[in-house]
């Protein structure tokens, strides 16, 4: 990021419509699964919300809230805005927005055809009886049902400005009902409905001027677009995306926010992408078509936000997966700290889980995620010494939270940088924000005053000299070897060696080991032009990562030319390569110059039983318990840190 911009125009006051707000910094919507099984605002969803506007948006838009409960739900614990006994907890949230310091809007949202039976216990509805893809087909919406949720969208509407927020967002984007309407590929009606643009719009249009004459004229409704269906047949294009933002501002909506849909080698969901800014020409694109404020999102970042405002490209800035990952991201540009803001790393595990199975969101940089009350680190009584094992991410979060603590720390780290299995963990493409959030930790570490020893392997006459009262081993783990024939003698490397530049590496590489380190290192080695084929005993590979970069990493795997093979069984290693059997049954030998061995590791706790005897207090965290990720190892090292 960088440090010397100004942030003037990201730190300037703004309006939408007649609602002002104290900079151009905006929570985007995104649903979170703390809602309770009835879709009743909880304690844990007003804590969450109130820690974003806390620290510093100058609007939070609440997540996607169901108009027609429950056979317009998308997810399981969605809040709802369809029913008066709903207001209750929807007043209690806005004024905890309010009483943080920010604006307070709500999505109002239908899921359509994407809705699912199981969860609504009814067909889904949509313009058409056109089924998404692996879902099930909806039925088509008569006149009298669309006038119906027309009102429905007016009343959530009338509800929201009773409760007591600012301003209502109506969802028009993505997969859902109103989207389903705007695009030819999933509107084949042939009435007022359906047919040319303006038909398609006449959905959206109605419940813009329904929600309009709800709320009266002071209360700003503004709508969410997809700025284009992005590699979808018959999808909505950026010029017809323009159009209906310029037909949506004439019915009455306050400003535009421009998202995207559509999915596919290399953008996957448009909606999250990778890359930061990707959506910013639609944005441009319906900024150049309407007179009304345009919020622009899509891994915004502030340097991003503050030149796309000078470029006249948008009005409002959104952050959304950002400030899942730091609530404070407004707070840390408006002080200029730019370099403590915990980054993003782009995995989505934070929405995949939620629309896989229904759980609530999780975030692997912020353990706090859903527990920002419990989690907010309280001074110790009385203050301890405390020493920290191994500088992985669970070894400098653990270090992290006890220094916020007030305790005094001290990390022994044996390698002559910290990061653990960060830094190899950078190297594959794709995964370049891990550096990032090596960068964040180290930093911390630094500005809170933890005592860094590198290059030092602690041992137990090393941690006794220290006197601690706390000792916390995040040690990391030995590497796993595999007992087959003739591996010994041949030329056997280990992925994290390979990764991190230790290893030379031949021309024809064979991967033992296909979950996701095998499969990132397989890509690694692709890019530097080694012909590479990954072996699996397991009938899938990467099968322990969530589903949206699993299906992103596979495809990238067959474009750059890696073999992959499953099923198979290791006979031995030899002169040539490895010999097989294949998932067919048939022996075969995979010739390579290098074997790299991505079989996992084992946990390292030497030095448990000795600091245990002499009677030290002992915690264990990271992969020292059991080898895991990024998400469990800074769990662990916060749920120490705060429990020292």
């Amino acid at each position: 990021m960088n440090a010397e911009l100004a942030f003037e125009r990201l730190l300037k006051p703004g309006r939408i419509g007649r609602l002002e707000l104290r900079n151009r910094m905006v929570m985007a919507p995104m649903g979170t699964g703390f809602a309770s099984a009835e879709g009743l605002i909880t304690e844990r969803q007003v804590a969450y919300y109130a820690e974003r506007a806390r620290g510093g948006a100058g609007l939070v838009i609440v997540e996607g809230s169901c108009v027609d409960f429950p056979e317009g739900m998308g997810m399981l614990n969605q809040p709802r805005v369809d029913d008066d006994r709903c207001l209750a907890g929807l007043s209690r949230l806005a004024d905890a927005i309010h009483e943080a310091g920010a604006a307070a809007a709500i999505q109002l949202f239908h899921a359509g055809r994407v809705a699912k039976s199981r969860l609504a216990g009814a067909q889904p509805v949509g313009p058409s009886p056109l089924a998404p893809g692996g879902g099930e087909a909806p039925r088509e919406l008569s006149r009298d049902e669309i006038g119906a949720v027309v009102q429905r969208f007016a009343g959530a509407a009338r509800r929201a400005r009773e409760a007591g927020f600012d301003g209502v967002e109506i969802h028009g984007a993505h997969s859902y009902l109103i989207a389903n309407f705007l695009s030819r590929a999933t509107n084949k009606r042939t009435d007022e409905y359906g047919g040319d643009l303006p038909g398609r719009a006449r959905f959206l249009l109605e419940i813009i001027r329904a929600s309009r004459d709800a709320v009266g004229p002071d209360f700003p409704v503004w709508v969410r677009l997809n700025g284009q269906e992005i590699g979808m047949p018959e999808g909505i294009p950026a010029e017809e995306a323009a159009a209906v933002a310029a037909m949506a501002a004439v019915a009455g909506a306050a400003a535009a926010h421009v998202s995207a849909f559509g999915y596919g080698h290399p953008v996957m969901w448009a909606s999250t992408p990778r890359t930061p800014g990707f959506l910013l020409p639609l944005a441009t694109a319906v900024k150049q078509a309407v007179a009304v404020p345009v919020i622009a999102v899509g891994r915004m970042t502030p340097a991003l936000g503050e030149q796309a405002l000078a470029a006249g490209q948008a009005d409002f800035i959104a952050f959304g997966r950002a400030l899942i990952a730091d609530a404070e991201l407004p707070r840390k540009v408006i002080d200029g700290a730019l370099d403590e803001i915990r980054p993003c790393l782009g995995c989505v595990k934070c929405r995949d889980g939620l629309l896989a199975t229904g759980a609530p969101i999780i975030c692997p940089v912020n353990p706090a995620l859903g527990r920002e009350r419990e989690s907010r680190p309280r001074p110790a009584a009385p203050s301890k010494r405390v020493v920290v094992v191994g500088g992985g991410p669970a070894g400098m979060e653990a270090a992290r939270v006890a220094a916020l603590r007030g305790h005094r720390v001290v990390l022994f780290e044996k390698e002559p940088e910290l990061g653990g299995q960060l830094v190899p963990g950078a190297k594959p493409p794709e995964k370049e924000e891990i550096a990032d959030l090596r960068r964040y930790l180290v930093g911390q570490l630094a500005k809170l005053g933890v005592q860094v020893e590198l290059g030092r392997p602690a041992t137990p006459a090393l941690v006794a000299e220290q006197q601690p009262d706390a000792v916390v081993l995040a040690s990391g783990t030995l590497p796993a070897i595999p007992d087959l024939p003739g591996l010994a003698k041949a030329r056997g490397v280990t992925a994290l060696a390979v990764l991190a530049g230790e290893a030379a590496v031949g021309a024809r590489v064979a991967v033992i080991g296909g979950e996701l380190v095998g499969c990132e290192t397989a890509e690694f080695l692709a890019e530097a032009g080694k012909q590479v084929t990954v072996l699996r005993r397991g009938p899938a590979l990467a099968t322990k990562i969530n589903p949206s970069p699993r299906i992103a990493l596979l495809r990238r795997l067959a474009a750059k030319g890696v073999r992959t093979l499953t099923g198979v069984h290791y006979e031995a290693i030899a002169p040539e390569g490895v010999v097989i059997t294949n998932a067919e049954g048939l022996r075969e030998v995979i010739t390579a110059d290098t074997i790299v061995l991505a079989t996992g590791g084992t946990p390292e706790r030497s030095l448990q039983q000795e600091l245990a005897e002499k009677g030290a207090e002992v915690y264990l965290i990271g992969d020292c318990v059991t080898p895991q990720g990024i998400l469990e190892a800074m769990a662990d090292g916060q749920r120490v840190g705060l429990r020292l």
